[in-house]
């Protein structure tokens, strides 16, 4: 079993250990990020494609509605023409040439139309398919985000808990060992201290340790590892 002092360390550089995982599970919370480019990606395209079947819609509509206003104005010129309210040959000519010029004009939108049908159901179907997509996403983000925003509350109630409870394991922590000891967090990523996996390699970076740390370990001194550099600790000391 290892000394006090070591044990005492150690109970520090776990709460320490865990404090620093906390702060990496933070920072690599999946915010969905990949689905936030995807959705922006989406939202391009529908620019483009959705665009597409709006304009073609809008096409539609207006020729329908010139096509009524002239079927409209032919039913008066027509109702005018022969219902014997015109006396004047020149007006007669007149109306009958405006009358020929809308059919003309009837029967160029009704070829557009026919075009304009053909294109509408396919440009509205990959409308609607992105549309679909984009729901898809939004409500991927969205629980992505709930998940996220929960597990984040956690991690602040643990984080709570561990700085709470590390002034009381630090008091017990000799002077010149915990200034050591912070010095290595300090440098590398506030992590100071790591535990020896089956005896024989450092927990923090997984080099095999030299025999002779390893006797070191057992006779209670205090060993640092000799590619990380961290503080090793080891439940089979001499104690």
């Amino acid at each position: 079993m290892a000394s006090l002092e070591l044990m005492r360390l150690w109970k520090l550089a776990q709460i320490d250990n865990s404090i620093a995982d906390i702060k990496h599970r933070a920072a690599s919370l999946d915010v969905g990020k990949d689905v936030m480019a995807l959705l922006a990606t989406l939202e391009e395209e529908e620019k483009v494609v959705g665009g597409k079947a709006r304009a073609l819609h809008s096409e539609v509509s207006d020729l329908e509605l010139i096509n009524k206003g002239n079927d409209d104005k032919i039913k008066r010129l027509t109702k005018d023409l022969y219902g014997g309210r015109l006396n004047s040959p020149k007006e007669i000519e007149s109306f009958e040439k405006e009358i020929v010029m809308l059919k003309k004009q009837r029967e160029k939108n009704d070829e557009k139309l026919l075009e304009l049908w053909e294109e509408l159901p396919p440009a509205q179907a990959a409308a609607k398919a992105i549309e679909a997509k984009i729901a898809d996403a939004k409500k991927t983000f969205a629980e992505r985000r709930k998940s996220a925003l929960a597990k984040k509350a956690e991690l602040e109630a643990d984080y709570a808990k561990l700085l709470k409870a590390r002034p009381d394991a630090e008091k017990l922590v000799e002077k010149s060992l915990l200034a050591r000891y912070e010095g290595i967090r300090a440098r590398s990523h506030g992590v100071g201290m790591c535990g020896v996996y089956k005896g024989t390699q450092c927990a923090g970076c997984g080099t095999n340790l030299p025999t002779r740390s390893i006797e070191h370990l057992k006779d209670d001194r205090i060993v640092t590892c000799e590619a990380c550099h961290r503080i090793l600790y080891s439940s089979t000391g001499a104690i």
